[in-house]
């Protein structure tokens, strides 16, 4: 009988001390899990960003590829501004490599790095316009979502002449007023390059 009443004390529950660093330890895991669930709903966010800006500079590009080769006329792009949408002209007319408006990496229209995308580090409103049109090779675009949330794109093109049949587009769009440099709201521009 003494055996048995032994095993029964030494069967005893949690001291307050061992709950509290249990609770502690809860704690600490539940936060981790805090941290990811914020970062998973932050990236979800910037690939939904990251997806309209690929969107609308395919649009762009796609209208541009579809004009004729020869064809120097501006084209136009309605965005969804509201309450009333916007009617945007915008200039196609290539140039040779270094001999357009550009620089030396390329065309008509935003200056190009060395690596032929489109240079973020020039301002908006340092883009260049079409000489004979007038018309920009930059333009805001505005893209509207649920419940009347709209966001500007800054997108950006240039227009190479490679020959008489060739020209090469490069195309960059990415949210307005971002940082492309690093920090909490970094973007990477969507870049798009076709031959037609």
């Amino acid at each position: 009988m003494t055996k048995q009443l032994h095993l029964r004390n030494g069967q005893s529950g949690f001291t307050l001390i061992e709950l509290m660093i249990s609770m502690v330890v809860l704690l600490i895991g539940l936060g981790g899990l805090l941290v990811l669930l914020i970062t998973s709903l932050y990236t979800n966010k910037t690939a939904a960003t990251d997806t309209s800006s690929t969107m609308i500079a395919e649009h762009i590009l796609e209208q541009i590829s579809a004009q004729g080769l020869q064809a120097t006329t501006p084209l136009q792009i309605t965005d969804c501004t509201y309450p009333t949408p916007q009617t945007i002209n915008f200039a196609t007319n290539p140039a040779t490599l270094g001999s357009g408006n550009s620089g030396a990496n390329g065309g008509n229209g935003a200056t190009l790095t060395a690596g032929g995308i489109i240079n973020w580090t020039q301002a908006f409103s340092a883009v260049p316009t079409d000489p004979v049109s007038g018309y920009p090779y930059a333009i805001r675009y505005t893209d509207c979502g649920a419940n009347g949330k709209q966001k500007v794109y800054d997108v950006r093109w240039n227009v190479i002449k490679m020959s008489a049949n060739d020209r090469l587009i490069v195309i960059g769009a990415r949210p307005s007023n971002v940082s492309t440099n690093g920090g909490l709201r970094f973007v990477v521009p969507a870049n798009l390059r076709t031959v037609d």
